[in-house]
């Protein structure tokens, strides 16, 4: 049999024959010219596809995220663009780009940064006018962005792909490696899946329901029936499975590329916290999240109970919609969102009968005193105008600058409170207090402190002659 010898046509080395020589420099020289200028290029254009690589990577990351504000802009209009700004504001993730730069910015300043643009960029576009409380300017603009975004992505690949067909012109040492040089065999990092899932022994079932995955949904409601006994303390989430929450219902896709390139949420902890987070979600009235947070922790048990060769199969028939497959997935997903829904209820009604939750309520502490609310119309005007008494002495800029925080503030409550605050009747905001977790209602009050929405007054009206209110 005879031997093909063309796979070394391509093979680069550093050969002193074809050396053409300078009657002024030596031949040595020369040659570590030509070596060196031949390692340059070859490192200039590795830099050059790491390069394209990362920027298709990031792309890939805030993609999506932009897609998610352009469609709460179109369901919500500009108070969902709102309590995104002041979200990466306030509560950013620190979530970035693996570069190993020490100022990388995170995604999340990344995105703050865009809706800045966004937001001067719509407001000119419009000629100046206040933008419409529906939002569609920036709507619009983001959606430009996004056109952008995939524009670029088109000159990236092309230009990654020639990058990578003239890099492959060539045999180098690097691509070089000895097939059978080592008689040992390294042992392959443990998996998340290894981790099988603690089966509890308490089980409560009442009704059999055919589902894609038995073992999955018995896990998951005994997990749901043992609350009721015992209460666990789960720890929350990590960055990566707030991620892999965001990730929209459905989108089986996204949550198996997800999974293959960060395997580590397929672990029980993640599962418990995101059935955990669930119920925080349902109790504070985010409905979209709590059902992301049942559909990922379903995906995560599936994965764990049908182990490592099975998870390929899962998702392949989950994303091909396969009916059956489907069916059976949705039956199971809603009745733990119906579980879940209905224990929160339950449990809010139990604290309310018993009296046992701590609230948070806005009282005065002098009997004498009535609390009040002082809110914003809207933003600082650009024209604003300081007049009266002791107004000379301030900056006019440092007002604006409260002015505006302080509309940002009332723009970042969620509408139910808003609305509630418009009433001016104390009973109605701290009906809503009571509703919320004690943290978030002292940072509700912190913000309106910070805000100077609070005012305190004096009830009745004081007769300077005789001292008495009346």
């Amino acid at each position: 049999m005879p031997l093909n010898y063309s796979k070394w046509d391509n093979l680069e080395l550093s050969d002193d024959s074809d050396i053409e020589e300078h009657p002024n420099v030596d031949k040595k020289s020369m040659i570590r010219w030509k070596q060196r200028d031949i390692h340059e290029k070859r490192e200039a254009r590795k830099l050059q596809i790491a390069k394209y690589k990362s920027e298709l990577e990031l792309n890939s990351v805030l993609r999506p995220r932009i897609q998610s504000i352009i469609k709460g802009l179109s369901e919500k209009g500009l108070d969902h663009y709102r309590s995104v700004q002041r979200r990466v504001k306030e509560q950013p993730s620190d979530e970035k780009p693996n570069t190993g730069s020490p100022n990388q910015p995170t995604y999340d300043q990344m995105i703050a940064q865009l809706l800045s643009d966004v937001y001067r960029e719509s407001a000119f576009i419009v000629d100046g006018a206040q933008l419409t409380k529906d939002g569609i300017a920036l709507e619009e603009r983001l959606g430009w962005h996004i056109k952008e975004l995939d524009k670029r992505d088109g000159v990236v690949k092309v230009e990654l792909e020639k990058e990578e067909k003239e890099q492959a012109k060539k045999i180098t040492s690097e691509g070089i490696h000895d097939g059978w040089s080592h008689s040992t065999v390294n042992k392959a990092k443990p998996s998340p899946l290894d981790d099988k899932p603690k089966i509890p022994k308490k089980k409560e079932t009442t009704e059999t329901i055919e589902v894609l995955n038995p073992k999955s949904a018995e896990s998951s409601s005994t997990k749901l029936a043992e609350e009721d006994d015992e209460e666990e303390d789960f720890g929350p989430l990590t960055p990566s499975a707030r991620a892999f929450a965001n990730i929209p219902l459905g989108a089986f896709e996204k949550s198996f590329a997800f999974i293959q390139k960060d395997s580590s949420v397929l672990t029980e902890a993640t599962h418990d916290s995101l059935l955990a987070e669930a119920f925080d979600a349902e109790r504070r009235g985010d409905k979209e999240l709590c059902k992301r947070c049942v559909h990922q922790s379903l995906l995560i048990n599936y994965c764990r109970q049908l182990g490592r060769d099975g998870v390929g199969l899962f998702f392949q028939k989950m994303i091909t919609r396969n009916p059956k497959s489907i069916e059976m997935f949705l039956q199971d997903f809603n009745q733990t969102h119906h579980r879940i829904v209905q224990r929160t209820a339950e449990m809010i009604a139990e604290e309310a009968a018993a009296g046992e939750r701590e609230q948070i309520q806005l009282v005065a502490e002098d009997p004498s005193m009535e609390i009040g609310f002082n809110l914003p119309d809207g933003p600082p005007p650009e024209d604003l105008r300081l007049e009266g008494e002791g107004t000379e002495e301030m900056d006019i800029e440092q007002v604006k600058a409260f002015l505006q925080r302080k509309w940002d503030i009332y723009q970042g409550f969620n509408e139910n409170f808003r609305n509630a605050l418009k009433t001016e009747k104390l009973d109605e905001v701290n009906k809503l207090l009571g509703k919320m977790k004690v943290a978030e209602a002292e940072e509700v009050v912190e913000l309106l402190q910070e805000g100077g929405m609070l005012s305190f007054s004096e009830r009745g009206v004081r007769d300077m002659t005789s001292g008495q209110a009346q």
